[in-house]
């Protein structure tokens, strides 16, 4: 094993460019988002580019050219960039302006001085980053998630030795994939001192020092997002640190929240995690890049993340409030406001400390058929279509829940399901339908009751299927002044609180289960941010009977009915 610990004490940024429009497009009544996928060595070829809504909802997706370039026509406004490849995942925050094209490059890895490069995992749908960093031929995976062919698949391709595994802090968003990639490349796997394990481990803590190849990692207490958080800083051999891996320490323009441990020690975390990120300042250059796993939407975060690709010690130095603010200003803005956070972020930790079952060992689900998934609905299980929104309220299985598999499907999923129910997935092919199943393994749904693949007329017979509408605020607005209606607004309640529209009724999504029966029965017209949400809603509704229309629209188009709470 290549790499050791050893006790000791503690010893650019990526472009972002918003560009004049390019001369052979119109953008006289069309913007444009336009850019390049690019990673060390140049640009990137057959990338999927997604494309996101301010919220973090899924618009559209695009492949990139043999020259790694993409191109979305949008209305003005926030947009979430966010590419996939074997060589990578990232995404990036833009701003689209009227009459101009927004040029963005999407970097799926990065080099830094003296050799050190980073390889950047994004898990989109849970919000999370998790990076391999590698001196040229040896590699240490950080914060590793559970589909580990992703690693395994730029391991392969770099001809990259993984000889380390770090943990920041046992997660509470996601079931770790370091256990098992660790074993399978006989690596060290190092976990922070603290919490006890089902399992052998490297135990790190503050000032221990591990040499990986050319690498230096410098473990650096954090404590604050949980109580034993550490945080890793690389160097190359004899020099000072280049990068550090802050886990749900110190983020992009934020921290991580402080009461997933429980609300008693919420306080006194984030009083831990304000002299968290100054030690970080204090015993780190300027020049440090920051590399978080929290931060890009997911509910570890105290506040949203600030819109930046990368950051540096020096930068959060002037935009984070750990270094802004007082002590006690601090720990009051962080713990005002928070959001609830999704109900199976109480599972994850206790599997990670147990130690996860190898993915490659879990039994493939059983297929289903019509009679069988028309009695898991009438047993009241979930039986869960994660086709796109619009084919779901077109025709489904009546009784089914629609959780689009191109968003957030293992946040929601995770959050409305409980977690030992019996979960049936229904999909359009077994592409669509293995790729919700890893999304579920990454929060250990690792036993689902059934699958089916197919169509909802291969999976019942028409007096068991079922539609409803489709609809756009606009048509809302006609139709409330004909008659009477139900709005139902599913965002959170700091959505409701920036504008909602009057006389609706909000119920954050997450509450909607419990909620429903005490709700109207009557014509219901129901919206989030941008139909992902609402669709889940509507669907909840359909299946207990309602009549429900969902509002497949961008708020942004129901301003002027809005109001302010």
């Amino acid at each position: 094993m290549a790499a050791e610990v050893a006790r000791s004490p503690a010893v650019s940024a990526g472009d972002r460019r918003h560009a004049a429009a390019v001369p052979e497009l119109d953008t006289s009544t069309r913007t444009v988002v336009a850019g390049r996928v690019v990673a060390v060595g140049g640009p990137v070829a057959g990338a999927w580019v997604r494309l996101l809504d301010s919220a973090g909802e899924f618009v559209g997706e695009v492949v990139t050219a043999s020259s790694g370039t993409f191109r979305f026509y949008v209305t003005p406004g926030r947009w979430v960039l966010r590419a996939l490849s074997p060589r990578g995942v990232t995404e990036l925050p833009v701003e689209a302006q009227l009459g101009q094209v927004t040029e963005a490059d999407l970097r799926l890895s990065a080099q830094l001085p003296e050799e050190l490069e980073i390889i950047q995992l994004a898990t989109l749908s849970l919000g999370n980053r998790s990076y391999l960093i590698t001196d040229g031929s040896t590699a240490v995976a950080v914060d590793p998630q559970r589909d580990l062919e992703r690693i395994t698949t730029v391991l392969d391709s770099r001809n990259l030795r993984l000889d380390a595994v770090a943990e920041t802090h046992l997660h509470n968003d996601y079931v770790t994939g370091g256990l098992e990639l660790a074993r399978r490349f006989d690596a060290l796997y190092a976990v922070p001192a603290g919490p006890g394990l089902g399992f052998d481990a490297a135990r790190v803590r503050d000032g221990d020092q591990l040499q990986v190849g050319e690498l230096q990692m410098q473990v650096i207490a954090t404590p604050g997002h949980t109580d034993h958080h550490v945080a890793y800083a690389f160097a190359p051999r004899d020099r000072a640190p280049r990068l550090v891996c802050t886990g749900g320490s110190l983020l992009y323009g934020t921290t991580g929240r402080t009461d997933l441990m429980g609300a008693d020690l919420a306080e006194p975390l984030a009083h831990r995690q304000y002299h968290s990120a100054r030690r970080l300042a204090e015993v780190l250059p300027d020049d440090t890049v920051v590399l978080p796993t929290h931060g890009f939407g997911s509910f570890c975060t105290a506040a949203t993340a600030g819109a930046v690709e990368r950051s540096t010690i020096g930068r959060e130095r002037t935009a984070n409030p750990a270094f802004t603010l007082t002590e006690e200003a601090f720990v009051s803005s962080a713990l005002t406001g928070l959001e609830s956070f999704p109900a199976y972020y109480n599972r994850m930790a206790p599997i990670n400390a147990a130690g996860p079952a190898p993915v490659a060992g879990l039994a493939t689900p059983p297929s289903a058929g019509p009679t069988e998934l028309a009695d898991r609905i009438a047993a009241g299980e979930w039986v869960v279509d994660v086709r796109p929104r619009g084919d779901f309220a077109h025709l489904h299985l009546r009784g089914a829940v629609n959780v689009d598999a191109r968003g957030s499907l293992a946040t929601y999923l995770g959050w409305l399901a409980p977690f030992d129910s019996p979960v049936t997935l229904l999909a359009a092919d077994a592409e669509q339908l293995e790729t919700a199943r890893h999304e579920l393994l990454r929060i250990g749904f690792d036993h689902l009751a059934a699958i089916a693949a197919g169509s909802p007329l291969e999976w019942a017979g028409p007096p068991r299927l079922a539609s409803y509408p489709r609809s756009d605020f606009p048509t809302l607005a006609t139709a409330r002044a004909e008659r009477p209606l139900e709005i139902l607004d599913v965002r959170n309640g700091g959505e409701w609180h920036r504008g909602h529209l009057p006389g609706a009724r909000h119920v954050p999504l997450p509450e909607l289960p419990s909620t429903l029966p005490a709700l109207p029965d009557t014509e219901t017209w129901v919206h989030c941010h941008s139909g992902f949400r609402a669709a889940i809603a509507a669907s909840l509704l359909a299946a207990a009977g309602r009549q429900v229309v969902l509002i497949d629209d961008a708020f942004e188009h129901a301003q002027p009915m809005t109001r302010e709470r």
